[in-house]
């Protein structure tokens, strides 16, 4: 009789057999699951760590070019093409920095981080991925691994120059793709060994088998689903946390290789951070940590009813150190300037209360921060600690050097309701403070405004105005007291504002002898007056040309030189072409021009003091330095007649006389002291009784006529 299974056996077989059934497929969906979670999750987490990774690169980066921006303003204003050189130069050193342009408003590059600046005036079009706007505008574009950004640099809330660079992070997205890849390994052994354990389990017991899959399962994907929601939190911003998971297996090297990397992408934000709110010269704050810093004082100055202080500060004529002594010495001081404000600062702190903070805006400009004060004389009275603090002079390499600041105050609320009207008002009172002699304070008052800003409009357009030629030469004739005959005559700048008109040479002139721009405004106004002199030569032998030199292109060796190949280059014939100096300008730099007057000699230019009698008048001088004559200023002409000056002028010509040289009178207006003065003894004389200035063609015309009636 053939055997039959019973019920329960079939029915345990069948429930057997259907356990095995739906854990198969359990177990197929679990495997299909657990094949799409670890794709997805793969997938998810490249998208994540790269996304996150790309826009801190991008951030960092901004904020590295903004930074250097700000840094640079001055400089690129003032075209210092050492100082910026020196900052790209420094940058360079940065492993994923491709290049690093420099351009002005017309596209042009002005510097290319290499010390002789071959890109030189080439368009930035030509270097730059097309897709990148290379205005002064802001602008970022990814090609690939490769970042793209251009940042603009302001003057006053104005674009005027913008820099662009290119950043390689392929090794840094390599590393992510590096760690992804030991993911992704650890993940599939892992995988295995569920898939391993889950089978086992079932052979030894069903039921036992689906739960302990269920579990194992959940157990051994939980360590993925918590680094997981900790790269998603990483993502979004979150800080404080750690990818370690303290497991001695796949998970826990995955977790350790997450963390490593973290930490490498912190390391790298920290340095971009520090390199973007620290002056890498002196250490201090820079100026973005100093206007993030002012904007969270004027809110929480608001929500108190506070009262605080802005004092601007700039280093009067610190350009003077650097062209003379260099860079590294002009940073040097830089360093020690410093330290002396910010042992006063601190010294303000004790005895004050609230902490002073001390930042360095970028060039010779500092600004200090006083976030609690109950009157304007607290501010005034920390001004006169820090003015006081670099009175001593610096003693670098051996050498002393001495230098005084200005200093612009600005109160809040009073005058400003913004971080950038604060500061902006404030770099106005510096300005003032400036103009009112130096080494000294000034209050924002509200008609500052307008003097600075003409004061700038003169900056900034004096550039133009040699590029487009609306500066020109008037030539004042020069002539001999005792013949009458035109000897020669002096170069005055004149210029033709294209919107304002003919500007007064005492409205300007001040103002370009304070700037940087100095140095062009000579070299041109040398440069045309030497050709102008050439063609009068071929129409009178024996004929001079004189031009101004401001005190403040005395010391420039280079400005010498120029003016000395200038005359070799054009062969000019000796002292034909003169230098007129004012008294006071050359008895402040009289250390610094000894040297290039006595170069200007031996080159056969002639050296006259201009405005002689309204300055030191020293014997000294004259008798050391090799003078040709000396120009009695037109003060002591217009008071020959009804006044008191006859005495002086019989000095001036007595002290001529007794060192042999000659003497020009200035001023000369009437008949009756062109008689007296010639009578008196003075060799030359000008004025408007003789022959007003004139252009160019005026003058050789009236040369011409002076040829024709000629015996």
């Amino acid at each position: 009789m053939k055997r039959r299974f019973s019920v329960i056996c079939r029915l345990s077989l069948l429930l057997t057999l259907l356990s095995a059934l739906i854990l198969l497929a359990l177990m197929m969906a679990v495997d299909d699951s657990l094949k799409t979670y670890l794709r997805e999750s793969n997938r998810a987490d490249q998208d994540k760590l790269t996304e996150v990774a790309r826009r801190q690169l991008e951030h960092d980066a901004q904020l590295l070019l903004r930074s250097l921006s700000d840094s640079l303003r001055v400089d690129i204003y003032n075209q210092d093409f050492s100082a910026i050189g020196d900052a790209l130069e420094r940058l360079g050193k940065f492993r994923n920095l491709d290049y690093i342009y420099v351009y002005d408003h017309n596209g042009s590059i002005l510097h290319d981080g290499s010390a002789d600046v071959p890109l030189y005036g080439e368009p930035i079009t030509s270097h730059t991925p097309p897709q990148l706007l290379t205005g002064l505008v802001e602008g970022r574009f990814w090609s690939g691994e490769h970042l793209h950004l251009n940042s603009r640099v302001e003057a006053s809330g104005e674009a005027f120059a913008a820099i662009t660079a290119g950043f390689d992070f392929t090794s840094a997205f390599n590393e992510i793709k590096a760690h992804r890849e030991d993911m992704i390994s650890a993940e599939y052994s892992l995988f295995q060994n569920v898939r391993k354990a889950v089978l086992l389990t079932f052979m030894i017991l069903l039921p036992i088998c689906m739960l302990s899959a269920i579990w194992i399962t959940r157990g051994m994907l939980k360590p993925l689903q918590v680094l997981t929601n900790r790269s998603s939190r990483y993502a979004e911003g979150e800080r404080n946390l750690t990818f370690e998971l303290h497991r001695p297996d796949e998970f826990g090297r995955l977790g350790t290789a997450l963390e490593r990397m973290r930490q490498a992408l912190e390391e790298s934000h920290d340095q971009v951070r520090q390199m973007a709110y620290e002056d890498t010269v002196t250490n201090l704050p820079n100026r973005r940590w100093f206007q993030n810093r002012l904007s969270e004082m004027m809110h929480r100055s608001a929500s108190l009813d506070g009262t605080f202080a802005v004092l601007f500060i700039d280093l009067d004529h610190f350009k003077q150190v650097n062209d003379t002594a260099g860079h590294e010495r002009g940073d040097q001081l830089l360093r020690e300037v410093s330290k002396r404000l910010q042992t006063c600062v601190q010294a303000n702190r004790l005895q004050r209360g609230p902490a002073a903070e001390l930042a360095r805006l970028g060039g010779d400009e500092f600004v200090v921060l006083l976030p609690a004060i109950q009157s304007a004389e607290d501010a005034a009275e920390t001004a006169r600690a820090l003015l006081g603090s670099l009175a001593p002079p610096f003693l670098l390499y051996g050498q002393y050097f001495s230098i005084s600041c200005s200093i612009g105050i600005t109160l809040y609320p009073d005058d400003g309701i913004s971080a950038s009207e604060i500061l902006k008002h404030a770099d106005v009172a510096m300005y003032s403070a400036k103009q009112h002699g130096r080494n000294q304070f000034a209050f924002f008052q509200p008609q500052m405004t307008e003097e600075i800003r003409e004061h700038l409009e003169i900056q900034q357009g004096i550039k133009e105005a040699i590029d487009k030629d609306y500066l020109y030469l008037d030539y004042q004739p020069l002539y001999s007291m005792e013949s009458g005959q035109m000897i020669g005559a002096e170069a005055l700048l004149r210029w033709r504002h294209p919107i304002k008109g003919l500007l007064s040479p005492a409205r300007f002139i001040p103002i370009i002898e304070e700037s940087d721009l100095i140095e062009d405004v000579t070299r041109w106004v040398a440069n045309r007056a030497a050709r102008d002199l050439k063609k009068i030569l071929d129409l009178r032998e024996h004929f001079s040309v004189a031009i101004n030199i401001s005190g403040a292109a005395l010391h420039q060796l280079e400005m010498c030189e120029y003016i000395c190949e200038l005359k070799q280059h054009l062969a000019l014939p000796d002292k034909t072409l003169s230098i007129e100096i004012t008294e006071t300008s050359m008895i402040s730099h009289l250390d610094s021009c000894e040297a290039v007057l006595r170069r200007w000699k031996r080159a056969g230019i002639d050296i006259w003091i201009d405005d002689f009698g309204t300055g030191y008048s020293s014997l000294a001088y004259l008798n050391s330095l090799s003078i040709d004559g000396l120009k009695i200023d037109q003060s002591f002409v217009h008071n020959l007649i009804d006044g008191h000056s006859r005495p002086l002028i019989d000095a001036m010509i007595a002290l001529a006389d007794s060192l042999s040289i000659g003497t020009v009178a200035e001023g000369i207006e009437t008949d009756r002291q062109h008689e007296e003065l010639k009578a008196m003894g003075v060799e030359y004389g000008q004025g408007f009784g003789l022959a007003r200035p004139m252009r160019i063609d005026a003058l050789m015309q009236l040369l011409e006529t002076e040829e024709n009636v000629r015996p």
